[in-house]
């Protein structure tokens, strides 16, 4: 008899594939193991499908990442330890690994996996099937309650992500993942490699994977990219990872199995830095330009180059200017993320609406310059989240942020809210109008309107225009306060996402 195996994504809002539950099934052997896995955009009655399939279910896995996801993890968890109390509920994903004492804590979470999983959940299944609780502390990567007291093993050391075979296709219905975006109108979302080789001082990934990339090869990739395709049809594949980037040999190799191989599709919001694209050579831009690349995401951080090196970017705002003569160049889209109100000096030394007032003002002055440069760059903005276990942490709460004691109180910790006291209510709409102005001059909406009803195209088209026009505005005049417009038409998204989880107009991550 099988031992059935339940996995969920708690990330409700998200509707790509869900590659870390498919990447832990990898060592699972077929023949002896029932693997379910659940997630809202396949089932979207997902909490009685839970229930049903964990009735003699082995174990109940949850895939979590920090922030509101918790809520949904934490719901579901609870439900089902009510319902089936000696089952085991495993936790893996960055929460997991960025706070196990407190996830851990918690009596509805028995057991967390931290780090890379393929290996780890493999021999915590054998543990589970075999009874063999003699060998708990001999599995690196998994983290447990001995008694009542938390207990870490051993961390887990990275793989060769290729000495892992590929995940059972099966398991999913890949065309429920497909997603309309800017640059195509059946997008699925996938993930080449583990961890990040850089030390970026606001995030929590070097402590995650301690600064270790690995990677599939080109061929495995192409490999994979075949098999999916005989599942599924796409048109554009965004490539979900910390940075794609790292190895030019790896990513000529890539392009041209695409080309090779005939997939005549885009790519999109794939993640790479400044300091290592701006070496790479003239004939691989080219190379990216025919295997169909339409933007390139990258973490530019900070307009200002004191900021850059307090937070270890090992970049320079010069190389992101210097990236977007290169981008324009290719005809390829440049997408930059900036993060306002890093814990910098000046928010300690100075008034914090002086120190704002000259950030907005090099942000806004580099978004102008990328404009001026090519219309369709782009900037996203963030407010500051501190993240546990990053080095910025620590300044942040000598600032003044007072992190969630309990998991409850993370789960309310939405990492696309403000949380730091140092950056006004007042200053925070100046921020989203920035982001509004330049999402709506670059972001090209043909895919998502021809994917609406008539009825709605009729009002969303001449919307979408005036949006724009009064974006040009705002631009032109540095004007970022009192947002009616985008007020109106964030009022009007929303609408629309209700509409679209009720009628399901198109498939896209909120």
């Amino acid at each position: 008899m099988k031992n059935k195996i339940v996995l969920f994504s708690s990330d409700l809002q998200y509707a790509g594939v869900p590659m870390a539950l498919l990447a832990v099934t990898k060592l699972l052997d077929k023949k002896e193991n029932d693997i379910k896995i659940i997630t809202s955009a396949e089932y979207p009655k997902y909490k009685e499908e839970i229930l049903a399939q964990c009735e003699g279910a082995l174990c109940f896995g949850i895939s979590c990442i920090s922030g509101t996801p918790i809520k949904s993890a934490i719901e579901v968890s609870k439900m089902v330890k009510e319902k089936y109390p000696s089952l085991p509920i495993i936790w893996g994903g960055w929460q997991a690994i960025t706070l196990p004492d407190v996830t851990l804590q918690e009596p509805y979470v028995d057991y967390l996996c931290t780090g890379q999983g393929e290996r780890t959940f493999s021999e915590f299944i054998r543990m589970l099937r075999e009874n063999d609780f003699g060998s708990i502390d001999k599995i690196d990567g998994l983290s447990y309650k001995n008694n009542g007291v938390i207990t870490h093993n051993n961390r887990r050391v990275p793989e060769d992500l290729n000495s892992f075979p590929d995940f059972d296709l099966d398991l999913i219905e890949w065309d429920k993942y497909l997603e309309v975006t800017d640059f195509g109108n059946n997008v699925l979302r996938i993930v080449t490699s583990y961890g990040c080789p850089y030390r970026c001082g606001f995030c929590c990934e070097p402590n995650n994977s301690k600064r270790q990339w690995k990677s599939l090869t080109a061929e495995r990739i192409i490999s994979l990219l075949k098999k999916i395709r005989s599942k599924v049809d796409f048109d554009g594949l965004m490539i979900v990872e910390n940075n794609f980037f790292v190895r030019e040999q790896r990513v000529i190799d890539f392009c041209n199995g695409l080309i090779e191989n005939g997939f005549n599709i885009k790519l999109g919001q794939v993640n790479g830095r400044t300091n290592k694209l701006v070496t790479y050579k003239e004939s691989t831009w080219g190379l990216l330009k025919q295997a169909g690349l339409h933007d390139i995401l990258i973490g530019a951080e900070s307009a200002n180059e004191e900021t850059l090196r307090l937070i270890n970017k090992d970049a320079t705002v010069e190389q992101t200017y210097l990236l977007s003569r290169i981008c324009r160049k290719y005809e390829i889209k440049l997408i930059a993320s900036i993060i306002v109100g890093l814990p910098i000096p000046a928010y300690f030394s100075e008034n914090s609406q002086d120190a704002f007032d000259v950030e907005f003002r090099e942000i806004t002055k580099l978004y102008k310059d990328l404009f001026l440069l090519d219309r369709n760059n782009r900037l996203i903005i963030f407010i500051y989240a501190p993240l546990p276990f990053s080095p910025m942490y620590e300044r942040a709460i000598e600032l003044g942020f007072r992190p969630p004691k309990n998991l409850e109180e993370w789960g309310n910790y939405d990492l696309t809210e403000t949380h730091i006291g140092w950056i006004s209510k007042k200053n925070i709409v100046k921020v989203q109008a920035l982001v509004y102005v330049s999402s709506m001059l670059a972001i090209d909406f043909k895919y998502l309107v021809q994917k609406l009803p008539i009825i709605l195209r009729v009002f969303v088209i001449p919307m979408l225009g005036i949006a724009n026009w009064v974006s040009k505005l705002r631009l032109r005049y540095d004007c970022y306060s009192f947002p009616l417009d985008s007020y109106m038409f964030y009022a009007a998204l929303k609408l629309f996402k209700r509409l679209n989880k009720t009628y399901k107009f198109i498939n896209i991550t909120n």
